[in-house]
């Protein structure tokens, strides 16, 4: 038998006694203390504490996240002083709280079920479980935002992971233009004034390695800047559409305070057949220098004709027009406004108008202000077909620079727009694909002629001032998707010896493969063997110098252009995807790609290429391919990022926008899918 004592200093510290030692010491703490036998733990059915095993009732918790220390709290008894818990293999001290409770402090832990005791020497109390999880991430609620147009919207996403691990943090469901920076945990976005009256929801996705949590707020987009509707004046009938007179009305948002008021002309066309159900794609046409709004069109397409007659280059003008030349005050992109303007008017009016297949076309004027619009709004836009246009304002003409001072301030000036850039660089397009991501999702159809003297091929070929890059070496170097075309062509003229539309026909709008949408990625090609050479902006010895044409050389004689590089040459030629094919999702992305193959074809003459659109070489081609408008397969900057190709496999890390690369994809004749892959995160566990 034991029993504990202590009821006096010569018991002190506790100990646990042999009988025939307490016999003895029981009779001197008797004499010593004058104690009495009820002094002596005793069980309620009369045994001493110490010959019976304590009991475990409950623990609580009973399940606790890994990685993080803990109290835990045990009910039962009686327990004692020199009680230990045991967990798992952890043997620990535990605070007595009283007869019937014990705390103890508990290490952190890993993931798994741990039995928990109570030991008291040789004897046990039954063992409970205690459960040690994962710890799901936790996101602070997020309420419902409200932005009005043209303003910015900041929101900071709050979430945390109490076991420590690494998370990864994901928004989808945003509006077209929003931003999510995954470092900042941070949505930015400025609706324009054509996205009031919307709301997107948006799904924040917290993922630890193991487990994942969701939550869905809504993103709501004050209508706050209304100009007037545009009204229709006249209605006529065809066969396959109905084209509409518009009358556009400013006011001093669609115009400066001094032309506000006045009423413009614009033309729709309406295709019979569109409806909800049957979306049709709508086309933008910006006209000319001197042209007005185009009065035909067929059904096939929703089309849009605005008109420039300021001959603003598509952009705007000062705000203190009319008037003597501006020196002073902003410079507001009012043309652009009033495009948009329209759109809106045509996406709002006609469910049968499809917004993810908005596409920009123009030439000349048209075309610089295609490429600037497309490139400034690209939340709008599915491409940009420009053909013979300026892609650096400062580097136009200068007769032409003369007649946008008049509009824009002397270049020199430096008049501002509202958001502090300088006007004569708002609209360069080298800028805008160098630094807005939003541009950087965009994809570029140009045409430009190396004998063209009215817009010279310094349009594409010579570097911004700004930014040090051309036109071609900015898609290249920033990864942006393109189709760039050039031949011994004038402003207008075709090139004497493939003649017009010489490189094929794909459509990137109604190709039943290879198309474009807002909404769905596609592969940037740079780097491809197949590329031609357009120069470098430099002349070549033939032409001489000129400020007006260039180097450009006669048209109709074969070879003189003055321009480095090819005569004629296509960038992005012969690549294709299955849009139809692509699957985005948040851990894999997959489409499938090819090239267009005509074996042995040969150009039309010696140094030139193939007139039809199929690659002549020996196949695969090499080209590298960048990810672009990717929904829900969005990296951050750095990300580690696993790729498959046929039999290739690899790594690739992406850039400090977020943009994914695979270099040297062997490209051949049948769809082979390029397969991006987002490993989990590690998990931190506790050894």
């Amino acid at each position: 038998m034991t029993i504990v004592t202590g009821a006096c200093d010569l018991w002190s510290p506790l100990r646990i006694l042999t009988f025939p030692t307490w016999c003895l010491l029981l009779f001197a703490s008797l004499t010593c203390c004058g104690a009495s036998s009820d002094e002596v733990s005793h069980t309620s059915t009369g045994a001493p504490v110490a010959d019976v095993a304590p009991v475990l009732d409950a623990i609580e918790p009973t399940r606790s996240p890994k990685n993080a220390p803990f109290a835990l709290a045990l009910t039962g008894g009686p327990f004692e002083p020199q009680d230990v818990v045991v967990v798992g293999m952890h043997r620990l001290d535990p605070s007595v709280l009283s007869k019937a409770k014990l705390s103890v402090a508990v290490p952190a832990l890993t993931i798994g079920s741990y039995e928990v005791r109570v030991e008291r020497g040789e004897l046990s109390s039954e063992s409970l479980t205690l459960d040690i999880h994962n710890a799901e991430p936790l996101i602070k609620p997020l309420g419902d935002a409200v932005v009005a147009e043209d303003e910015l919207l900041e929101l900071q996403v709050d979430v945390q992971d109490i076991d420590g691990d690494e998370l990864r943090v994901f928004a989808t469901g945003l509006p077209p233009g929003a931003k999510w920076e995954e470092s900042t945990r941070t949505i930015r976005f400025r609706p324009d004034f054509i996205q009031g009256g919307h709301s997107h929801d948006v799904t924040i996705i917290a993922r630890d390695g193991t487990v994942e949590t969701t939550q869905s707020f809504r993103i709501e987009i004050a209508d706050t800047i209304a100009p007037p509707s545009a009204t229709v004046s006249q209605v006529d009938e065809v066969s396959t559409a109905y084209r509409l007179r518009l009358a556009q009305e400013t006011d001093d948002y669609l115009d400066s305070p001094g032309y506000a008021g006045r009423t413009l002309t614009a033309r729709i066309v309406v295709p019979k057949a569109a409806t909800a159900q049957s979306k049709f794609p709508v086309r933008v046409y910006l006209h000319g220098l001197g042209g007005s709004p185009f009065s035909g069109g067929t059904g096939d397409q929703f089309r849009i004709y605005p008109h420039d007659p300021m001959t603003t280059y598509w952009w705007g003008y000062a705000e203190t027009l009319p008037g003597p030349k501006p020196q002073a005050g902003l410079v507001k992109n009012y043309t652009q406004r009033r495009v948009l303007h329209l759109l809106e008017f045509v996406l709002k009016n006609y469910p049968g108008a499809d917004p993810d297949r908005v596409y920009v076309v123009g030439s000349s004027m048209g075309g610089a202000g295609a490429a600037m619009l497309g490139a400034s709004y690209a939340r709008h836009f599915a491409m940009v077909n420009a053909t013979l246009g300026q892609m650096v304002p400062r580097n136009h003409r200068p007769s032409r620079i003369n007649q946008l001072s008049a509009l824009w301030g002397d270049p020199a000036t430096n008049l501002l727009d509202e958001f502090g850039m300088a006007a004569w660089d708002h609209g360069d397009v080298t800028r805008l694909i160098a630094t807005s991501h939003e541009s950087q999702q965009q994809f570029f159809s140009t045409r430009h002629g190396k004998d063209d003297s009215t817009i010279h091929f310094g349009a594409a070929a010579m570097p911004s001032a700004l930014t040090g890059l051309s036109y071609y070496e900015a898609v290249h170097e920033h990864a942006v998707g393109h189709f760039a075309v050039w031949d011994e062509g004038g402003h207008g003229p075709s090139d004497p010896v493939l003649k017009s539309s010489w490189w094929g026909g794909h459509d990137f709008v109604f190709d039943d493969e290879s198309f474009l949408r807002r909404d769905l990625p596609f592969i940037a090609f740079t780097n491809s063997e197949a590329d031609g050479d357009p120069g470098d902006g430099t002349g070549n010895g033939n032409q001489n110098w000129s400020a007006t044409a260039g180097y450009a050389g006669s048209v109709n004689v074969p070879g003189d252009t003055g321009w480095t590089g090819d005569l004629a040459g296509v960038l992005g030629r012969y690549l294709r995807w299955d849009a139809g094919a692509i699957s985005d999702e948040l851990d894999e992305l997959r489409i499938p790609l090819r090239a267009v193959a005509d074996p042995g074809q040969l150009g039309i003459s010696k140094g030139y290429p193939p007139a039809a659109d199929g690659y002549p070489g020996e196949l695969p081609i090499m080209a590298d391919g960048t990810l672009r408008r990717a929904k829900n397969f969005i990296c951050r900057p750095g990300e580690t990022v696993k790729y498959e190709f046929g039999s290739l496999s690899g790594e690739v890390v992406a850039d400090e926008q977020g943009a994914v690369t695979v270099r040297d994809l062997p490209i051949d004749a049948q769809y082979t899918t390029l397969v991006l892959i987002r490993p989990a995160p590690s998990t931190n566990e506790v050894p």
